[in-house]
């Protein structure tokens, strides 16, 4: 499986060095959310922590307590 990065460090996915560690991984159009561009070195990004899955543009985001 590809590395996949994200800088939500407070999904239960979210590993050291902005890494998601989910099997599977849900993602929807730039459409809907998003503003970070596909060229940026997500390793040295800030975390961007998340309150629900609607602050995320990842449908797979869950809560580290829930």
């Amino acid at each position: 499986m590809p590395e996949v990065a994200c800088t939500v460090n407070n999904c239960k996915y979210w590993t050291q060095n902005n890494l998601c560690t989910a099997k599977q991984i849900i993602v929807q159009n730039d459409a809907q959310g998003g503003g970070i561009s596909p060229n940026a070195s997500l390793q040295n990004l800030t975390a961007t922590p998340a309150n629900s899955i609607d602050d995320t543009c990842c449908q797979t985001f869950k809560p580290v307590n829930g």
